[in-house]
């Protein structure tokens, strides 16, 4: 009886490793590969609970594993996520790599639904230490689950933007530098409301000298977005 009970066991876990479906990632990052498994591919979209084992792509030494509770993304028409290790496309795929506190290290984003505004895509982030071990970081993971999807992330000024919105007329962008002491640090917004009337304000704060300045402009909306 307990024979078969460990034989029952063994074929429950087979079963379940083997009806998960299996890609590649090895285009997303300069410096690793990665494989990716997702418990669920039906119609065009793969979805739920996914494990993801990321690789040196030199020496194809396991680095880490990593796991998530919904890996949200889909699949081209051409693509049959049954023939097993399907390779994605760059830009498909649900890992995002980048320097995203300006260390010069190459951190890591893994997409976990869609709990960002209006149902937009949410991430777990992960910075990378000076050993390759990824730790969760809270306050990015914050940004790019409660945002209009990832930030942005611009190199030259060492600086990541989030998206915000409410209804048609109301738009935030928000930008964040890292201080050495501070951590990540709130430096500039833009918000654009037109939700009065055929006027569009734009109110300006930007973080200079530990202070914040704030400017507020009225323009005719027809006249502003139509120098967008």
């Amino acid at each position: 009886m307990k024979n078969l009970l460990i034989i029952c066991v063994f074929l429950f876990i087979s079963l379940r490793t083997t009806a998960q479906f299996k890609f590649l990632s090895n285009n997303t990052s300069n410096e690793y590969n990665a494989k990716i498994f997702v418990a669920d591919c039906s119609d065009g979209r793969c979805e739920g609970k996914g494990t993801i084992i990321l690789y040196d792509k030199l020496s194809e030494e396991e680095i880490q594993t990593f796991h998530s509770t919904d890996l949200d993304f889909s699949l081209t028409a051409k693509q049959d996520a049954r023939i097993g290790w399907l390779d994605l496309g760059k830009y498909q795929s649900p890992l995002i790599f980048g320097d995203f506190n300006f260390d010069g290290l190459e951190d890591l984003a893994i997409r976990n639904g869609n709990n960002g505004a209006y149902g937009s895509p949410s991430y777990d982030v992960y910075i990378s230490g000076k050993n390759r071990t990824f730790m969760l970081d809270k306050n990015l993971t914050q940004l790019a689950s409660e945002n209009l999807g990832m930030f942005a992330v611009d190199r030259k000024q060492k600086q990541i933007t989030t998206e915000q919105k409410s209804g048609c007329c109301f738009h935030q962008t928000t930008s964040y530098m890292f201080d050495s002491k501070k951590g990540l640090v709130e430096v500039s917004s833009i918000i654009e409301d037109s939700s009065i009337g055929d006027e569009v304000t734009v109110i300006t704060q930007k973080i200079i000298g530990g202070k914040k300045q704030k400017t507020v402009q009225k323009f005719k909306a027809k006249d502003y977005y139509a120098e967008q």
